[in-house]
């Protein structure tokens, strides 16, 4: 890998991958208006959007198998039946690796766009030695926010997912899976700006802190309790399988789009 400097703000580059695929990508400002970042990067809008907020930490097998089979049969092949665009943190590791994965294995072509903060990560062509995570192959594009570390980007996430959706124009959703402190404030972004939320219980962490808190109506944390108060959220158990989640949204996402 070569390195140079981080690339030029608000201008479209490509990442080239180590198998000559590519990625369109840009660097944005955490304020950046994100209708024009959709547009630059050839975002086709309205357009139905879900991200995924979570990972895979502290899952057992058992746990990891039923989440990939959830995100391969029932997310992947929902976001391909729909013609979602889907977005998530794009990095190498747990459910977003996973999605990946599912996109790349059933040759789908539905967008994949994962939005991380410059400040941690690295990806062919650029190195940085404050990273934490490498970006993930199979995303179509990214959006790499102009800032230093990890929760800097909740924000474009909820924004953007709200622009490709033309605001309200088309269904959106956000998806929770696992996840911890990043999360917590992904969803507490997406429920102030009324996003609906499907968690996904069983999957551990938050996802099932947030589950109990829902389904008892208790829960000493304030931001939990303003989620909960304040949020559209459904829960769907991994022992439901694939195809639950997949019926779910596919009630909250109405009629086919392709």
């Amino acid at each position: 890998m070569t390195a140079q400097s981080p690339p030029e703000k608000n201008k479209v580059f490509s990442i080239t991958w180590p198998d000559g695929s590519r990625s369109q990508a840009i660097v944005a400002h955490p304020d950046k208006n994100a209708e024009e970042t959709a547009d630059m990067l050839g975002l086709v809008r309205p357009r139905p959007t879900i991200f995924v907020t979570g990972g895979a930490s502290y899952m057992t097998d058992k746990d990891k198998a039923l989440t990939e089979a959830i995100i391969e049969k029932g997310i992947a092949r929902f976001a391909q039946d729909y013609g979602v665009t889907l977005i998530d943190g794009g990095t190498e590791s747990g459910v977003m690796h996973m999605i990946g994965v599912a996109r790349r294995k059933h040759g789908y072509n539905f967008p994949l766009i994962g939005v991380a903060p410059l400040g941690r990560v690295e990806y062919p062509g650029y190195t940085n030695p404050l990273q934490q995570a490498m970006l993930e192959d199979n995303h179509t594009h990214f959006v790499l926010v102009d800032a230093p570390d990890w929760g800097d980007e909740s924000l474009t996430i909820v924004r953007l997912a709200q622009a490709i959706s033309g605001n309200g124009q088309r269904a959106s959703t956000g998806i929770l899976i696992n996840g911890g402190r990043i999360s917590r404030q992904d969803v507490f972004f997406a429920i102030a700006e009324k996003m609906p939320i499907l968690v996904l219980e069983g999957s551990g962490r938050f996802a099932d802190e947030l589950a109990t808190a829902f389904r008892t109506g208790q829960t000493s944390q304030k931001l939990v309790q303003a989620i909960i108060k304040g949020g559209d959220i459904e829960l769907v158990g991994t022992v439901e399988g694939p195809q639950a989640v997949y019926d779910k949204l596919a009630k909250r996402f109405g009629e086919r789009s392709n």
